[in-house]
């Protein structure tokens, strides 16, 4: 696919996204939206800003009011004779809005946020602002207030509809409203001039950071409007923003820029995720291009999510996240803990079970049902022989035990593993190694079923939390997300605020484009071609890259053999890297080691062979993960 660039050969952004994106968002969402009636149970206006929003009729009917007029009450009109209407005249036109924006409309919820990582924002304080969907702008002007910025530009689709919620800040110095789409690229740019930022130049450093420039945008939809290979088009912006830090495109031209972004709870599974499953190709590219990615508040989507770990794991995590908050003095805000926050408060001072040294066990779904089961046969005295209600407890209690079992094995083969690791940070080979290293490869090649894939996972997820710092951002969070409620938006969908804070990115990373050495765009396609198989072993997915690869990289790959950082005992199977493993600094060096490659291909047979290998791969049956 060929690249739009800049005139210093940056690469900016495909021709695939430029061709849609006018058709997203003035086409398809708008029809989407206005044809999904909004769900009374999600628009219980609660505040004054939602009872105007709900005022407006945009999300309850199609025909019924005007936009507002005005951002004060309006006063009861005398009653007049109703006069008939001509033949000639219009009847009013429908509130021209797109119902599927959500609005923050929680007053408390701004103030906590602020007085929450208020400190963090400080070096913010008198920047310009780029607000984009600033919508009913409650967060926009909380912020306004907080940091005094010395200009606010706001890009909103729909700005004669909040034009009256807006008004408040328009009346400030230096705030700007533009009836324009900011994640329609030739919109944005249109913006990004001296005439609305005259105090930004491009500067001789692009990978310099920027705090005189901050960046909000509410990308909350809902329903998620889902494109192409992306679940939602707020996880596409979200991706082209972060993709904008390397060549420094979009607002990045000024330096690397903070942004705090409101998503929809689905949008940041992939973006900032929880467990080893679900980290892939943009989890690991903001490792690469950021400083932090982190939740500022959200809801606690942990009870539900299919993907989980060892629930040792998360409260070993959750402990080190407190004593991190109590050294930096961040104070969660009353009544926003979660019930995993209140027990990592409550194991403060007591010991705390290490991950990997007991039988790991998982939160599953069923595990409520089987208790209350198991309450309601104690005291019923027993179902009747043969009741729908005997037979689910039969089945969930046979379920229980087989997970048991389960867990019992993952455990056991794990810590064999440890114990091999362990021989081998204290010497070299030994007998004792040699015969431990034998028999856990016969175990793990005896693995049936789907048992070696659950294995891989466990494990996976064991090894990304024991690093030093852990493997996910999540892991290594500096606060707790404060927990939101559905009433502090409207409609009443619980959303949640990502900060995402760049950092200067791999030299190789920004050689794009004619007269480089297109190494950037080599790395993404190795990248992509790695994690289409994330469970594989690296060794064999680089030489099915490209032959004789691995055998250059391997051995001269110090990062990923250095057990003491992460790394991995080279050479014995089941416990070789895996792409979906490897963090920023063994990404950056294994790549480094492909750039020194004598025999390495070039640009352009790297395209033709990565291109044919994923046509093979899409022919074949999925692999099946956990």
């Amino acid at each position: 696919m060929f690249t739009v660039r800049s005139s210093h050969g940056r690469a900016l952004y495909s021709p695939l996204f430029l061709n849609t994106q006018r058709y997203l968002f003035s086409s398809t969402c708008r029809r989407s939206a206005a044809s999904t009636t909004g769900s009374s149970s999600i628009l219980e206006a609660h505040g004054p800003v939602a009872e105007e929003l709900h005022a407006t009729g945009v999300w309850t009917s199609k025909r019924k009011h005007r936009p507002r007029e005005s951002s004060s009450p309006a006063k009861t009109p005398a009653k007049t004779p109703a006069k008939k209407r001509s033949s000639k005249e219009k009847a009013p036109s429908p509130p021209d809005g797109d119902k599927g924006r959500v609005n923050i409309v929680g007053e408390k919820l701004c103030d906590d946020i602020l007085s929450y990582i208020g400190s963090s924002l400080e070096r913010h304080r008198g920047c310009d602002i780029l607000d984009l969907y600033p919508g009913a702008g409650l967060w926009s002007r909380k912020l306004h207030q907080f940091l005094q910025p010395r200009s606010h530009v706001m890009l909103e689709p729909d700005a004669e509809l909040y034009r009256p919620f807006l008004q408040p800040l328009l009346d400030q110095p230096g705030t700007t409203l533009l009836p324009k789409s900011g994640i329609i690229w030739r919109e944005l740019g249109s913006a990004l001039t001296p005439e609305y930022f005259p105090h930004q130049t491009i500067p001789d450093d692009p990978t310099a950071r920027n705090d005189t420039l901050l960046v909000i945008a509410n990308l909350c939809f809902h329903p998620k409007k889902k494109f192409l290979r992306f679940d939602s088009v707020a996880s596409l912006v979200l991706h082209q923003f972060v993709d904008a830090i390397r060549p420094g495109a979009l607002f990045h031209r000024y330096g690397l820029v903070r942004m705090l972004i409101w998503t929809h709870p689905d949008d940041k599974a992939s973006f900032l995720p929880k467990t080893i499953q679900k980290r892939r190709r943009q989890a690991i590219t903001n490792d690469f291009v950021c400083e932090w990615v982190r939740e500022v508040c959200g809801s606690d989507s942990l009870a539900t999510s299919y993907y989980l770990r060892d629930d040792t794991i998360e409260h070993a995590s959750m402990v080190a996240t407190v004593k991190r908050m109590e050294e930096a003095k961040f104070k969660m805000p009353t009544g926003r803990e979660s019930k995993d926050f209140i027990k990592g408060q409550q194991a403060l001072g007591k010991w705390v079970h290490t991950p990997g040294v007991k039988m790991p066990t998982f939160r599953r779904r069923y595990h409520n049902t089987l208790a209350d089961l198991m309450a309601a046969n104690a005291e019923q005295g027993g179902f009747d022989k043969g009741s729908d209600e005997q037979q689910d407890l039969q089945r969930h209690a046979a379920r229980a035990q087989t997970d048991l079992r389960k867990a019992e094995r993952l455990h056991h083969v794990s810590r064999g593993l440890d114990r091999i690791i362990e021989l081998r940070r204290s010497g070299g080979a030994t007998p004792e190694l040699a015969t431990l290293e034998h028999e856990w490869q016969m175990q793990v090649r005896g693995f049936a079923g789907t048992f070696g894939a659950e294995y891989r996972t466990y494990r996976d997820n064991l090894d990304a939390f024991r690093r030093d710092p852990p493997l996910l951002q999540w892991d290594r969070r500096v606060y707790e997300p404060m927990m939101v409620k559905p009433e502090e938006f409207f409609p009443n969908v619980p959303c949640g605020l990502l900060d995402i804070q760049p950092r200067t990115p791999h030299p190789l990373q920004r050689q794009t484009g004619p007269g480089s050495n297109r190494s950037a765009e080599m790395f993404d396609i190795i990248l992509g071609t790695l994690m289409h198989q994330p469970t594989h072993p690296l060794g064999p997915n680089l030489d099915a890259l490209w032959p004789g690869s691995a055998d250059y990289i391997m051995p001269r790959w110090k990062s990923s053999s250095d057990l003491s950082q992460g790394g991995f005992p080279l050479h014995l199977h089941g416990a070789e890297p895996t792409p979906r493993s490897l963090d920023a600094r063994q990404w950056e060096e294994l790549f480094e080691l492909w750039m020194e490659w004598p025999f390495r291909p070039d640009f352009y047979e790297l395209v033709g062979r990565a291109h044919d290998d994923l046509n093979e791969k899409d022919d074949d049956s999925p692999n099946l993960e956990f």
